[in-house]
């Protein structure tokens, strides 16, 4: 198996196990559970998905509160917020924001 098909599984894993909803969860610790160093993690992140690692993640992030807004339309933005590893409504609401071209609220309602 090439070194890219082994983080390619191990990466999906990682995702499929939600990882990325641990709000203080960095590139170091998924570099230790992968098993390979930061430089050839953030490159094949970088190349794999064409996101840094942290807008990676964030992205990661953003798609686990879509489904969770769809699921659970009464929970509030800053339960859903803080659920998916954002540690303040403001950031989610910004990042959010950025990936999808609107807020949150405004998602949900045209859901």
């Amino acid at each position: 198996m090439k070194k890219n098909e082994i983080i390619k599984d191990r990466l999906e894993e990682w995702v499929e196990s939600k990882g990325f909803l641990n709000s203080r969860f960095t590139i170091i610790e998924l570099c230790k559970i992968i098993g390979i160093n930061r430089t050839y993690l953030s490159n094949y992140i970088n190349n794999t998905y064409g996101l840094n690692f942290n807008l990676w993640i964030n992205h990661l992030r953003i798609e686990e509160a879509k489904q969770l807004m769809g699921q659970t339309p009464k929970r509030s933005l800053s339960e859903i917020a803080e659920r998916i590893g954002f540690t303040d409504l403001a950031h989610f609401s910004k990042q959010f924001k950025l990936q999808e071209g609107v807020s949150p609220s405004e998602w949900r309602k045209n859901m």
